[in-house]
């Protein structure tokens, strides 16, 4: 596992890094079998805000709280494997209400951010990299 550092990186971004757990891949992204890594999707407007907000995205951690089956189910690897990273010290950060949910019944501290694919007014490009910027402060 790599070392948490807050000096700033060669490209002058934070190296900060973050764990963030979303709920489950939707129907779409498992036809394109693509996930939060690849930046396709929801995942372009996370990784566009966090580049925002000076963080790399390729040097954060994603993963989903629930398995891609139907119905969903708790991914207890996935919550284990985040219960580990919390306690060696990596900020947790829920993304969306349902992941939220799943972590607090798990009982794992983390922050909580809006899911890059909710509607409303958040949705505006400015108002989510600010959103993001704020919380991950």
């Amino acid at each position: 596992m790599e070392p948490i550092c807050d000096s700033p990186p060669a490209g002058g971004g934070r190296t900060t890094r973050f764990v963030f757990v979303g709920e489950r891949r939707s129907r779409r992204a498992i036809q394109m079998g693509v996930k939060w890594e690849h930046g396709r999707l929801c995942a372009r407007t996370l990784h566009a805000a966090l580049r925002a907000a000076g963080l790399d995205p390729a040097q954060q951690t994603y993963l989903n709280a629930y398995a891609d089956a139907d119905p969903p189910a708790i991914d207890e690897y996935a919550i284990a494997r985040v219960r580990a990273l919390a306690e060696t010290g990596r900020e947790i950060v829920a993304l969306g209400r349902a992941a939220h949910r799943a972590l607090a019944r798990a009982g794992v501290p983390h922050r909580r951010l809006t899911h890059p694919a909710a509607r409303g007014a958040i949705r505006a490009r400015a108002a989510y990299r600010a959103h993001v910027a704020a919380v991950l402060r």
